[in-house]
């Protein structure tokens, strides 16, 4: 287990399986000791799982080191959600996880972990983030033993006594990672007898590829606010693990780490081919709009347009989706109309059908048509303010 940085605080999440016991016990043992407590989650799938949970807690009392509890209903989270059990409970225990005050929650995977974990993605077809395997650390979740092999860590067991109990559903096969550590890898060894540490090498030389391309997808451009994104399409025509990584990146700059695929990359790709006003729909209520020279990704809760009038007026005029300066005074980049020529019932609204507007070369041109030709996009336009008299437009802020 590497140096820890003692002026950090740690929370352990601990089963009272083997890795998870002799990571508490490391962690005990250490002098000076960090500040750590003691997660264990009852994910109610095991008759035994409540003792499991009590063995964990005396423990822990035994060596002073402050325990919670938490119980989770994966059973019923996985019928509600049309999952397996074993994602049910990974979901219910980072979402109890992720609740910890701490600067870092402490998780026992470990290298032979880490072996199956990348063997796992590539059967799966995962593309080179999958790969790359489970890191040591990844946000807020640091994995202390991931270097150690399950060998290291039990022959840690036997030499310092460390107690801990057996799941019982480690032997049942019908759990996907359960049936890779029992016959896959075992039949894997007997092909190559390095087979694990050489999936780990893979993963790592993954990982170095990973993070030179991460440096080229650069998103400095990309206009991030609380309901999404702005995002040049050129971006997304750029060399695809460049592009592909541009997309990761703006997510992750959302807010969304987890479930956002290689289809929904490719969903964007062919959204930004196509033409302008198309839409797509994404995880997580976020829906990606084609805004012509760029791709918008926004909440789907946005609201819609109101109709409104308000009086011209000198001043601050307030609208439902902003506040309009009009001021005698000379102010770099604003537009500047003739005061004298605007006509008394001109009002601030939005548009309406029929809408049309003078052109400075002579004639009219409808409202519509002139927003099309701008490549305004099409949700937006009914959220432009407007200076109108009558049906005639005469200022579009």
């Amino acid at each position: 287990m590497q140096n820890l940085d003692l002026t950090k605080k740690y929370v352990l999440a601990v089963s009272g399986g083997i890795d998870s016991m002799v990571m508490l016990a490391m962690f005990a043992a250490l002098k000076p000791r960090p500040d750590f407590s003691v997660v264990t989650v009852n994910h109610g799938i095991r008759k035994e799982a409540q003792s499991d949970c009590d063995f964990v807690a005396d423990y822990c009392k035994k060596i002073d080191v402050d325990c919670s509890v938490l119980c989770v209903d994966a059973p019923k989270y996985s019928e509600e959600n049309k999952i397996s059990l074993e994602t049910a409970a990974r979901v219910l225990r980072y979402e109890v996880l992720a609740k910890s005050d701490c600067d870092f929650v402490c998780l026992a995977h470990h290298a032979d972990d880490n072996a199956e974990t990348v063997l796992m993605h590539i059967l799966r077809g995962s593309g080179a983030y999958g790969a790359q395997g489970i890191k040591r650390i990844n946000g807020k979740y640091l994995r202390p033993l991931i270097d150690l092999t399950r060998e290291e860590i039990e022959i840690y067991a036997r030499n310092n006594n460390v107690p801990f109990v057996v799941d019982s559903t480690n032997a049942e096969t019908i759990y996907t990672r359960n049936l890779v550590r029992r016959e896959v890898m075992p039949m894997l060894k007997k092909i190559n007898s390095c087979a694990d540490k050489n999936l780990v090498r893979f993963a790592n030389n993954i990982a170095e590829d990973n993070a030179y391309l991460d440096t080229l997808a650069d998103i400095s451009e990309v206009d991030v606010n609380a309901n999404g994104a702005r995002i040049p399409k050129r971006l997304f025509l750029q060399p695809r693990p460049v592009a592909y990584r541009v997309f990761r990146k703006v997510f992750e700059r959302i807010g969304v780490f987890k479930d956002i695929e290689k289809m929904h990359f490719e969903t964007i790709v062919r959204l930004a081919s196509g033409q302008g006003g198309k839409k797509a729909f994404l995880p997580f209520g976020f829906v990606a709009v084609n805004d012509y020279d760029f791709i918008s990704i926004e909440r789907q809760s946005i609201g819609e347009s109101l109709d409104f009038e308000i009086p011209f007026a000198l001043g601050n005029v307030q609208t439902p989706f902003g506040t309009v300066s009009v001021s005698k005074d000379k102010t770099p980049q604003c537009l500047r109309i003739d005061l004298n020529a605007v006509p008394p019932d001109a009002v601030f609204r939005v548009k309406r059908q029929g809408d049309v507007f003078c052109k400075f070369a002579g004639g009219q041109k409808t409202l519509k048509k002139y927003l099309i030709d701008k490549k305004i996009p099409q949700r937006k336009r009914n959220k432009l303010i407007l200076l109108a008299s009558g049906s005639e437009i005469l200022v579009i802020c």
